[in-house]
């Protein structure tokens, strides 16, 4: 009797076939990628139509808008800023007193005594007349000022006054005759004369303007209360002074009148008789 391990097996494998491992839980199927969606009829189609129902409402006006997003507690309480204000003066009195003088008095003074334009009194002129070579002497006057009261005789400076009559509305000829009269008004520094001193720091702003390095205004001028003759005697020297001329007697006049009719006429002189004669009843 054979045993089973002596009965052939031809027809056997030599190896059986691995036995496919199985998981416990079920496989799914892979998901699609694409799942087409069904479009919804127009009148189903809720989102949209709440979009088309909001356009048709009111919108909101700025001011419901603007206090909708501020809060109670966003808004400004002038009443406690007021208080804070208040507290930080009574804290720091002395800063605050000094800040006051700064702003109102330090900074003014700086801006005037930095301005290129401005009032100087007749001393300060004068000084700057002597110590700065390019200050010169402008006398705005009118003729008939000059004829009764000449301009500063500035001989002891290596100077002399420059006079060009300003008027109103004649700005621009005034301009070019002081430009006539200094050449380079770029490096020039004026001190403008007047009477007294009505018009003369429109004059210094107009010519600084225009192109001078410096103009400065004479205050009082040369008649007024502190102008150039009032301080004369006591600050300036008598080279500088300035006074009225003396009014001609009729004596001194008949003999010019007498000089000038001689030369127009060289006949038998009764031509200058006649004027003698004329100018002794008009006294």
């Amino acid at each position: 009797m054979k045993t089973i391990l002596q009965i052939p097996t031809p027809h056997l494998p030599l190896r059986l076939p691995p036995t496919p491992k199985t998981s416990p839980f079920p496989t799914l199927p892979p998901p699609k990628t694409h799942v087409p969606i069904r479009k919804l009829p127009p009148f189903l189609n809720f989102p949209a139509i709440l979009a088309s129902q909001s356009l048709l409402l009111p919108f909101p006006s700025p001011a419901a808008a603007e206090s909708e997003l501020l809060s109670p507690s966003d808004k400004i309480n002038i009443e406690s800023i007021l208080v804070s204000i208040d507290d930080f003066f009574n804290r720091y009195p002395f800063f605050v007193a000094g800040c006051t003088f700064i702003w109102l008095v330090v900074i003014p003074l700086t801006e005037e005594y930095l301005k290129k334009y401005k009032f100087v009194s007749a001393i300060d002129a004068f000084r700057k007349l002597r110590d700065d070579p390019s200050a010169q002497l402008l006398d705005i006057r009118k003729k008939q000022s000059l004829d009764f009261m000449r301009s500063p005789n500035l001989r002891i400076l290596g100077k002399s006054a420059v006079q060009v009559e300003f008027t109103e509305g004649g700005e621009e000829g005034f301009l070019r005759e002081v430009k006539k009269r200094f050449g380079n008004p770029e490096s020039t520094v004026l001190c403008v004369l007047d009477n007294f001193d009505g018009k003369s720091l429109e004059v210094a702003e107009l010519l600084f303007k225009n192109g001078f390095k410096e103009a400065y205004a004479i205050k009082g001028g040369l008649r007024g209360n502190d102008g150039w003759q009032a301080i004369q005697e006591t600050l300036l020297p008598p080279a500088v002074h300035v006074y009225p001329r003396k009014k001609k007697n009729s004596s001194v006049q008949l003999e010019e009148i007498r000089l000038n009719t001689d030369d127009q006429n060289t006949g038998n002189g009764q031509a200058a008789s006649s004027a003698v004669k004329q100018e002794q009843n008009q006294n």
